[in-house]
């Protein structure tokens, strides 16, 4: 009997200090938020500065030389210094500390919740094996219509197709592939691609810095993102929701380049004076001497207008440009002549156009006599940035070659650094960059590139948008290259995760977005806790009346029944939700039935004459069936919810398996320990249940 007493003591007590080991990083994350929240309070009396500069200069590990230019009275600096030290290291201890402790979801703590879907019209142009206009037209309305209808976008598609009587395989596929085949096939893709930008968006946000991201597919072509206590929503879609597909581009040289607008400029014109017939393109683009007056024109300083955008298109074209912006600004002295280049200017000794005609630009760059006079193996590429001359805002139009000399694929790594400026880049010195390495076959490939094109511009160009475009001075044999011209750390920071990452198989659009608030979590947490904390002290109340001191045991074994659940969420990195909290106080409900059953088993050998020691062991031998049957029941029903149920369902199915467990652990070798415990120390003539 000792030593069976003993082995279940070494069990038990060796339970219960793993539980609590388990436990302490959550006790100790709650005691460091509150160091925390104590020393900012105490830091902004002393600096002129607010929770979200503090934040943010904790994020960029500078807030000791921040705070020193915001102190309110100098005398406090070195006070000011330690304790800026000491919040940041209070930052840095809990963000090790959240791996380890009970995460709270973002019903309790607030965050960001983003529903994303992939943009099918981009994602099939990607893998038809040819496209044209009419192609590009039905995409859109199966796009348009299955949202307007909420129907699936496949299905949509077939039956477009079918209507227009247009067989998959024209665009997808192989000839005589039937339908099916290829409708088979572009789902699996789309699947695919939603595994596979999962698998990105989960690289992406475990950089972001959220310590228990939630990431789920929603269907087939859905991605739920959850992100627990981040307030920023348009950081995080900024960071998740960019392709960063990342290509090196060769610029055309800078004559070939002004040939091209300049024959552009004439089938704007001609299409001006009238419709434009296309078999006399060919003559129309034959050189005359307007070009060079052209080109000389454009040389001179710009001398602006605003002419009206029906000025340029002859009519508004419903659809390409929004009602509203009609407002072009013009070289006023080129517009007749040459209207394409009056859109145009030059910022340095580079083509570029002021904010608002940019959309004009778009449209007569999209004309289909333009896209003849435009080479197959070049394309116009738009800065992603402006830049400001005089008050406005100019984009560059940058020429380049369409096939890329090198794409991200290579990237090994990539870091932000701070310009430290150069003889001739000082304007640039304490700016923020990422500095990109290449893997060694990048390496050769970038120097086998930087080597045979010295003198010319290289384009690095982020999603369809050229980043910089540096002039290759010389061979360059590191595999290293340089991203500029960002607007600080904070978009540096987040240009480093997006690369480092990859790229996203394919275009996703964001369908939902919603901000759940912190008070709304501070609600929900304080009514999870009286709720609990009420159930569990009706519990103890009830039980002890009831039952006396065998009330207390049970007791006893619910109070180690929450501490276990919580022990395992904490082991397993559990996130906690409400539906979690309310799985809790079910379990505290439910944790001693079992110990009710046993006792009126108990009652009942008592009632008949047995003794004590005998009562005990044939109450729980009697009991235990019944309690099995219970909870098995209960079990499968929770296995079933985990298994087919989503998001707040499955929290409330595992925490209620884990309280199973744990309950029936707690009611029935717990109980039995410390029964059986007393009863061997000394002879009981009653039992108080």
């Amino acid at each position: 009997m000792k030593r069976k007493l003993l082995s279940r003591f070494i069990l038990i007590a060796t339970l219960v200090l793993l539980a609590l080991w388990q436990l302490y990083p959550t006790y100790n994350l709650s005691r460091l938020n509150k160091q925390y929240d104590q020393s900012v309070e105490k830091l902004l009396t002393m600096v002129d500065l607010s929770k979200k500069d503090v934040k943010t200069a904790l994020i960029d590990e500078n807030l000791e030389a921040l705070v020193v230019g915001h102190l309110k009275d100098k005398a406090t600096e070195k006070e000011t210094r330690q304790l800026a030290a000491k919040i940041q290291e209070l930052d840095q201890r809990i963000f090790e500390t959240e791996k380890k402790s009970i995460k709270r979801g973002l019903d309790l703590q607030g965050g960001t919740y983003l529903v994303y879907e992939i943009n099918f019209p981009d994602f099939l142009s990607k893998l038809a094996k040819t496209s044209d206009e009419q192609f590009q037209t039905l995409l859109k309305e199966v796009d348009l219509e299955s949202k307007q209808k909420d129907m699936e976008y496949f299905d949509v598609l077939v039956a477009k197709f079918h209507e227009k009587n247009i067989p998959l395989n024209r665009y997808f596929g192989k000839k005589g592939d039937s339908d099916n085949k290829i409708l088979t096939f572009l789902r699996k893709e789309a699947e695919d691609a939603v595994d596979r930008s999962r698998e990105v968006l989960v690289n992406r946000v475990d950089q972001f810095g959220v310590s228990e991201p939630t990431i789920v597919k929603q269907g087939n072509h859905r991605i739920v993102v959850e992100l627990a206590g981040v307030q920023d929503v348009n950081r995080a879609k900024a960071v998740i929701g960019k392709t960063a597909q990342l290509e090196f581009k060769l610029l055309r040289e800078p004559d070939y380049t002004s040939s091209i607008l300049m024959k552009i400029d004439k089938v704007v014109k001609s299409r001006r004076l009238g419709a434009l017939d296309s078999t006399k393109l060919a003559e129309v683009l034959q050189a005359d001497s307007t070009a060079q007056d052209s080109a000389a024109k454009k040389k001179k300083v710009r001398s602006e207008a605003e002419v009206d955008l029906n000025e340029l298109f002859g009519q508004n074209t419903p659809g390409q440009v929004k009602s509203g912006d009609t407002t072009l600004s013009v070289d006023k002295d080129m517009f007749e002549a040459n209207p394409f280049l009056a859109l145009l200017g030059n910022v340095g000794n580079m083509v570029a156009a002021p904010k608002q005609n940019m959309r004009a630009v778009d449209v007569i760059l999209n004309y289909p006599e333009v896209k003849k006079v435009i080479p197959k193996d070049s394309q116009f590429l738009w800065a992603n940035k402006p830049v400001n001359v005089k008050g406005k805002e100019w984009y560059f139009l940058y020429f380049v070659k369409r096939n890329p000399e090198l794409t991200g694929d290579y990237i090994d790594d990539a870091q932000v650094q701070v310009s430290g400026g150069s003889s001739n880049r000082m304007s640039r010195a304490g700016q923020a960059e990422v500095h990109l390495s290449l893997n060694s076959e990048g390496g050769k490939k970038f120097a086998r590139i930087t080597g045979a094109n010295v003198g010319k511009f290289l384009a690095i160009v982020l999603d369809n948008k050229v980043a910089s475009a540096p002039r290759i001075k010389e061979k360059i044999p590191s595999g290293t290259a340089r991203i500029d011209g960002l607007d600080d750390i904070q978009e540096a920071k987040d240009l480093q995760i997006v690369l480092r990452a990859g790229a996203l198989p394919a275009r996703l659009e964001s369908i939902e977005e919603r901000t759940v608030g912190p008070s709304l979590g501070k609600d929900s947490i304080q009514r999870g806790q009286y709720s609990a904390l009420i159930g569990l002290a009706l519990v103890v109340l009830f039980m002890m009346v009831y039952y006396k001191l065998s009330g207390a045991i049970a007791d006893v074994a619910l109070v180690l029944n929450i501490v276990f659940v919580m022990a395992v969420l904490a082991a397993f990195h559990a996130t906690l939700t409400l539906p979690g909290v309310a799985g809790i106080i079910l379990t505290i409900g439910m944790a001693v039935d079992a110990n009710v059953l046993i006792f009126e088993r108990i009652r009942e050998e008592l009632r008949s004459g047995k003794t004590i020691r005998a009562a005990i062991d044939a109450g729980y031998g009697r009991a235990f069936v019944t309690i099995l049957d219970a909870n098995i029941t209960t079990l499968l029903t929770a296995v079933v919810l985990y298994q087919f149920g989503t998001g707040p369902i499955q929290g409330f199915a595992v925490t209620l398996m884990i309280g199973i467990i744990a309950s029936m652990f707690t009611a029935i070798i717990v109980t039995r320990f410390i029964f059986d415990y007393i009863t061997s120390k000394r002879e009981l003539k009653q039992l108080s249940i």
